[in-house]
């Protein structure tokens, strides 16, 4: 039964199924929702759900796992989100189909790579209490693992390095003194989210204390949302007579860090700002933490964020794939991409490291019919996983993230049909510019990876005009 055609069932109508077992029902589910269910054990019924591939037990009572859910054949996802469980259990090593586990915010002390399929690729642990990771070198598939808010040191945290296919790595709001030096080398990381940690914090501080004071609250005049997401709201506002963007945070803990995190990494890098990035006028603290932005009409990102799939663990989801956001001419992607080598130069000028370089968190002001668009502005945004640190090697991590944005903006342009051969083979000359750059980016070591000074001279050389944004 193909994934599209299989059925869902969620709520009463799951644990139904379950608990009076329908086989032939339960064999046609694909998506299985007991999430909040009232539930202290997976009923043993759960064998019977052969095309299940994604299962969601999070907010439950569940603290251990059934041997009958390592007979099924298909199970790609499976999330356990705040939940009860106080280790990964054992039997997950034995779910050959497994891709991707969530177990964010529970109760974990350690994570057990013994206890994982070794052919997993995308993990979530956020939120708990780890203070070790012991077999992690048994997980070498895994692309993104998810560690904020733990209790990792960097000598906890130095096994991750042996992770082969290791590309992004989230562990803000740790105990790190330090980030591990094997970490930092390893050929592949591409996206790492480090805030909050010690000797991010110790960065940070050192750099607010040159930044500007805050504004005045009571100079904001709030009007309409505009939008709203990861513990923050963004509304229009007017601030001193300009019509302006004001974000307020109303949480604090995120996968990429926290509140203040952000709000830091913005302060910083506002001062005294760059045109390619999003304008910080000021920021405030109280009566809440937040910040007034350049308010830019008409922006959108340039793709869609990777979806919760297994299959795309790091890609942006783009226009050709079903996702949202612009096909750009060949004269917009470089503009693109000189715009955020320009933006990630200043950033680290400023001891800034933005850790989530990616086409779909840069806005741009489309110009022209989406299908074939060109653009007007475009910004590097979304500090979320931003902090300042005094490692110069982040900085050239970071352009790998850039070389996977730059092979985003060719996939684009290679869905759109052939470069054109007219103005002199123009498009052609652009396509491979982009690809020798992002050659340049995928270097293996951090000695072989350019500077973003590099890179934004490279750009910015070139006999390929793009008009002035």
């Amino acid at each position: 039964m193909a994934a599209e055609e299989a059925e869902e069932a969620g709520g009463e109508r799951a644990l139904q199924l379950l608990r009076a077992p329908d086989v032939a029902a339960l064999g046609r589910l694909g998506v299985l929702s007991l999430s909040g269910a009232d539930l202290a054990s997976l009923p043993e019924a759960i064998g019977h759900c052969s095309q299940v591939w994604r299962l969601d037990i999070g907010r439950t009572a569940i603290q251990t796992l059934p041997d009958a859910i390592a007979s099924l054949p298909r199970l790609k996802i499976l999330f356990a989100a705040n939940g009860q469980f106080s280790e990964i259990p054992a039997v997950l090593a034995r779910c050959p189909a497994l891709r991707m586990v969530g177990f964010g915010n529970n109760r974990l002390t350690a994570l057990n790579g013994a206890h994982l399929p070794t052919e997993l690729q995308w993990l979530i642990a956020a939120g708990n209490q780890i203070a070790s990771l012991p077999n992690i070198h048994l997980l070498q598939h895994v692309r993104k693992l998810m560690l904020s808010h733990n209790l990792l040191t960097c000598e906890a945290l130095a096994p991750a390095a042996a992770i082969a296919d290791l590309e992004m790595l989230r562990v803000a709001a740790n105990r790190l003194e330090a980030f591990p030096d094997a970490l930092l080398r390893h050929p592949r990381l591409s996206w790492v989210a480090v805030g909050g940690n010690p000797f991010a914090e110790a960065a940070t501080e050192k750099a607010l204390a040159t930044a500007p004071p805050a504004v005045d609250y009571s100079e904001v005049s709030l009007g309409d949302k505009l939008g709203s997401g990861a513990g923050a709201n963004v509304y229009s506002a007017t601030w001193r007579g300009r019509e302006v963007a004001v974000k307020e945070w109303h949480g604090d803990k995120f996968s990429d860090g926290t509140a203040r995190g952000e709000w830091a990494a913005n302060k910083v890098a506002g001062h005294p700002g760059h045109p390619s990035i999003v304008g910080v006028l000021g920021t405030f603290e109280v009566p809440r933490p937040g910040m007034v932005l350049e308010k830019i009409e008409g922006a959108t990102g340039a793709a869609g964020a990777p979806p919760f799939q297994p299959f795309m663990i790091t890609r942006d989801l783009l226009p050709a794939h079903g996702g949202k956001g612009p096909s750009f001419t060949a004269g917009a992607a470089l503009a693109i991409a000189r715009t955020v080598a320009s933006a990630c130069a200043y950033l680290h000028s400023r001891g800034v490291y933005h850790g989530d370089v990616y086409l779909h968190n840069t806005l741009v002001v489309p110009d022209g019919p989406l299908e074939s668009s060109g653009v007007r502005d475009v910004r590097l945004s979304d500090f979320g996983a931003a902090t300042v640190v005094d490692e110069p090697g982040f900085f050239k991590i970071e352009a790998r993230s850039f070389g996977w944005l730059l092979q985003d903006l060719l996939d684009i342009l290679s869905s759109t049909g052939p470069a054109a051969a007219d103005g002199g083979g123009r498009d052609a000359d652009v396509e491979s510019l982009l690809q020798r750059v992002r050659r340049r980016c995928a270097a293996e070591t951090l000695d072989g990876l350019p500077t973003f000074a590099e890179l934004a001279s490279e750009l910015a050389a070139e006999v390929v005009p793009v008009p002035s944004l």
